[in-house]
């Protein structure tokens, strides 16, 4: 299933139950994607309360693409849970424990936060509890190329009938749009949109016979989509 660059989750606090859906959350965070340089000390990400009035705010960070040989994920998120008052930002705080973590590529992890809405004034109303989820990157100092280094080192290929890429790059690449020969309207059903370093993935299946070249667009250092140059497939 194609992983979003930018997931939500919404609880029905009344019934208990959590749906997973793209929504527009009263707390959000003002970055998709957070980058954490192995050579800093900490990280940071701002969010914002857009509601009219305050809502708690509980953060904790969990892992992700990377396998962790300690069930224990190596970073604290400040403050943990805190009071966001309305129409307020705060700066969220991500520090590395220092060990753990692979030094010749990066790990991914996502940062949760989940919103607490006030308690409603009228009783027996439907409330609804939204849970973001960004992606946090640490980026150990050795690695010293940034995205647009990494994306010239993806490779492209067709074998059977399924469109792979490898990425022979030390960092983690998100594809953002994906189209086939000349169409103008991207796929909407890649399997994967994220190939971590050093991996293959499966892009596409069920290929159209005709099959000739492709252009995508990546994930940039700042969340924002850039264009490639087409891309002849062999």
């Amino acid at each position: 299933m194609r992983l979003n660059r930018f997931l939500t989750a919404v609880c029905i606090t009344a019934s208990s139950i959590c749906l997973p859906i793209t929504s527009h959350s009263a707390v959000q965070a003002l970055a998709s994607r957070v980058i954490y340089n192995g050579d800093a000390k900490a990280a940071t990400l701002t969010i914002r309360n857009n509601a009219d009035k305050a809502y708690m705010v509980q953060n904790w960070i969990e892992a992700g693409e990377t396998p962790l040989a300690d069930t224990k994920v190596p970073f604290v998120i400040t403050p943990p849970l805190l009071k966001l008052d309305s129409k307020k930002e705060t700066v969220l705080r991500i520090i590395y424990s220092g060990n753990g973590l692979a030094t010749d590529r990066e790990s991914q992890f996502w940062i949760n936060i989940q919103e607490i809405p006030p308690k409603p004034e009228v009783e027996n109303t439907l409330q609804l509890a939204v849970r973001s989820k960004i992606k946090l990157f640490y980026r150990p100092k050795s690695v010293e190329l940034d995205l647009s280094d990494a994306v010239k080192q993806l490779r492209w290929y067709v074998e059977g009938n399924t469109l792979k890429l490898e990425n022979k790059s030390p960092l983690f690449v998100t594809i953002g749009d994906l189209k086939l020969n000349n169409e103008t309207q991207p796929v909407a059903n890649m399997n994967h949109d994220m190939v971590a370093p050093f991996k293959t993935i499966d892009v596409l299946k069920n290929l159209p016979k005709n099959l000739s070249s492709i252009s995508y667009t990546y994930i940039n250092e700042y969340g924002g989509n850039t264009s490639m140059p087409a891309v002849a497939l062999k």
